[in-house]
């Protein structure tokens, strides 16, 4: 017969290395959850201050190994929890069956483990992640250094794991993704940290690869250019004219843009020839090459390929190698910042002139996502870029002057037709409804869209 003495030792010995191990269990869930929900930026900055190899090891293996740690620890240490308590139970209930036993110290351990080894220590650790994660990391990093093999193990089998399901390795996860940036921006807009216009602008930089070259791009139509048989002093005039300081030049067609004429190209041969002499020369004796770029190229490769070659200006061409369009330096930066205005600009505010609070005159050209920030109305989805291609879509023919469309909540009215382009529409917001028709409902009397004809 066992010794009631040593019988109570064991079992006081038991009881209190179960409880040193829910604490382990509480203390591991806490880092874990500070770990997580930490700024991924302060984690940066105090493994930048603490790690002695910071410079050798880069913050997202450490962040990795370091989770990897704290989720070995914890299931080691509930192992361990879970096997104590069946031996206390065993010796607690040594007359029942081992079957009851077992049953009875899984309920025990399960629900003990579960309130103070995961949801108490979470729910703490959630309101102050940062002060849980100091508190923590000394040893962490202990640990870390301890269970290293089996983790850098693990790690592999799980990379191993998840290469075949979808080809990508555990630890080639961003340390700070651009979602993660863009959601901190947001918050910062929410809770007015960051200005609507700062958090506009930074979105916008993360969209830039998004954005092909075709969108902001002049179209070919919209195009100043010269024939490169023109003379200098045409170029001048053609300069004085329209205010631009480079000037496509094109051979017999402006699908054959062969150079770009500088206004400053102009004048420095004028400081340094005859001025008459100058103007009588022909605008290809001074043009300089152009750079063409597919009308599908993202606009961020496209500002990389300027900065590298130093120019501002690109001839856009379509998959059939005809001019599709221009696009400038400007262009890029305006996509960012918005609109930006120059002492030839007095007269265009990015094609939107406001009568009153519902009522605007647009320029064809001008993009739809242009109308959307400035009228603060969504349009449904649609290929073109333009109100122009949004309404000959609607259409489904060029429109006549003074021809109507309402499509939702907007009323559309066609002011100025050119040739073969709607040039000019009056835009009014009608009150009550959210904009619901589509293209492709054109003629149709629904709810969404209703045509009329010209008065």
């Amino acid at each position: 017969m066992e010794d009631p003495v040593s019988s109570a030792l064991t079992l006081g010995l038991e009881s209190l290395l179960l409880f040193v191990l829910i604490y382990l269990s509480n203390f591991f869930s806490s880092s874990e959850t500070a770990l997580t929900l930490m700024s991924k930026v302060k984690i940066k900055e105090f493994l930048e201050e603490k790690e002695e190899n910071s410079e050798k090891a880069s913050y997202i293996h450490l962040f990795n190994k370091y989770l990897t740690t704290i989720l070995i620890s914890n299931n080691l240490v509930n192992l361990f929890a879970s096997s104590i308590s069946t031996l206390i139970f065993l010796n607690l209930l040594r007359n029942m069956s081992e079957e009851f036993v077992a049953i009875v110290s899984t309920l025990f351990i399960t629900t003990i483990l579960l309130i103070f080894g995961e949801i108490t220590p979470k729910v703490l650790a959630r309101s102050d992640p940062e002060r849980v994660f100091r508190r923590s990391i000394g040893v962490i990093r202990f640990l870390t250094r301890v269970l290293d093999p089996m983790g850098r193990l693990l790690v592999k089998i799980a990379d191993g794991i998840i290469s075949l399901r979808d080809g990508k390795k555990v630890s080639e996860d961003l340390f700070i993704t651009e979602e993660d940036i863009v959601s901190i921006v947001q918050v910062g807009g929410e809770m007015g940290v960051i200005e609507e216009e700062e958090e506009r602008i930074i979105k916008r930089a993360f969209e830039m690869k998004q954005i092909a070259v075709k969108e902001i791009m002049t179209p070919r139509v919209d195009i100043v250019a010269i024939e490169e048989n023109q003379t200098v002093k045409d170029l001048i005039e053609l300069v004085e004219d329209e205010g631009y300081s480079r000037i496509p030049v094109y051979k017999e067609t402006i699908d054959n843009i062969v150079g770009i004429c500088y206004a400053k190209d102009v004048l420095s041969i004028l400081a340094a020839k005859d001025c008459e002499e100058v103007k009588a020369m022909k605008v290809k004796d001074i043009m300089r090459e152009a750079l063409y770029v597919p009308e599908t190229m993202n606009i961020d490769e496209l500002l990389k390929i300027l900065k590298a070659k130093k120019i501002h200006i690109a001839i856009v061409v379509d998959e059939y190698g005809g001019t599709a369009g221009i696009v400038t330096l400007e262009d890029i930066i305006e996509e960012l910042f918005g609109n930006i205005m120059d002492e030839y600009d007095y007269d265009e505010i990015s094609g939107i002139r406001k009568i009153d609070e519902r009522t605007f005159v647009v320029d064809g050209t001008t993009p739809i996502n242009d109308i959307e920030m400035e009228l603060r109305v969504q349009f449904p989805e649609t290929e073109y870029e333009t109100i122009a291609g949004y309404l000959l879509e609607h259409f489904k023919r060029i429109p006549n002057v003074g021809e109507e469309a309402v499509i939702g909540n907007l009323y559309f009215k066609i002011l100025a037709v050119g040739k073969n382009r709607i040039e000019k529409v009056m835009i009014k917001i009608l009150e009550g409804e959210e904009i619901d028709g589509g293209p492709g409902k054109v003629g149709e009397n629904g709810s969404g869209s209703q045509e009329k004809g010209v008065r």
